[in-house]
């Protein structure tokens, strides 16, 4: 039996992979074909170790190469890997235990809610397992501007398509503590990019308050909004201080779940790295 022991081998191995995964990132980071010259300056590798390592991922088309110019680019298999990847990130799947705990914890109703025209479309519930607790109900349908879950959703989107959904809106009064014009909601919404989560109290229900936070996708956006929902006594009890706590945690889970890698939370942190 010939060659080294499989422990002296395994450095090498493990630094050739590295320096393939490196080849790759920087085909991604051109966003282009490069030839070998360029991958050998750009990454620091030798022009010989490229070359072995390039030839090597070619079979598996993880790399292709241009029969014309000799330039090398990603392969379709990177894009079947991408695709097989991205079923995975069942929002429902993946929301599903964090929300469970969340309930568990604070005694409180759980939901997941995302924008579907001019409202918040609620999508899964998480209820607890106590006798007196707020009931929410999958499907339901929630206006924007008084709740925390429209409130979160409008606060994170673009800013042109957040005005014309704000311009369309009937602001109608559900209670007497919700907002009546688009000028005191766009304040509100710039204090909730600034903390990272929205509260309701009281607008959509005497009674009842809630807090939401934003769920981010694996390109950065805000697209869901998961909310704790109940009868906290005031905006600033602990129980709802608590339940904030629990609930971007829970959040930061499911966002990382669903492929996100940058940092939930406040304004200016949540671009995707």
């Amino acid at each position: 039996m010939t060659g080294r022991p499989a422990a002296s081998r395994e450095p090498g191995q493990v630094r050739s992979v590295c320096k393939a995964m490196d080849l790759l990132a920087c085909l991604a980071q051109a966003r282009g074909p490069l030839t070998l010259g360029e991958l050998s300056r750009r990454t620091g590798i030798p022009k010989a170790t490229a070359h072995g390592l390039l030839s090597a991922m070619r079979p598996s088309a993880v790399v292709e190469q241009s029969g014309e110019d000799g330039k090398y680019r990603l392969g379709v298999r990177l894009f079947e890997y991408g695709c097989v990847v991205s079923r995975g990130w069942n929002v429902l799947e993946a929301a599903a235990g964090p929300m469970r705990r969340v309930a568990e914890e604070t005694g409180e109703t759980v939901s997941i809610a995302a924008l579907d025209r001019e409202e918040a479309l609620v999508l899964d519930c998480a209820d607890a397992h106590s006798d007196l607790r707020v009931v929410s109900e999958k499907g339901a349908r929630l206006p924007l501007h008084c709740t925390s879950q429209g409130k979160l959703l409008l606060a994170y989107l673009p800013e042109a398509r957040r005005k014309s959904l704000l311009r369309r809106c009937d602001f109608a009064a559900y209670t007497p503590h919700g907002h009546t014009n688009a000028a005191s909601l766009e304040a509100e919404l710039s204090e909730i990019r600034a903390r990272g989560y929205a509260v309701e109290n009281g607008e959509y229900r005497i009674g009842l308050r809630s807090v939401s936070a934003p769920v981010f996708d694996v390109s950065g956006q805000a697209v869901y909004a998961v909310c704790v929902v109940g009868m906290f006594r005031r905006v600033n009890s602990p129980e709802l201080e608590r339940a904030v706590r629990l609930l971007l945690e829970a959040a930061g889970r499911i966002s990382f779940e669903l492929g996100y890698r940058g940092v939930c939370g406040k304004e200016g942190e949540h671009a995707a790295d």
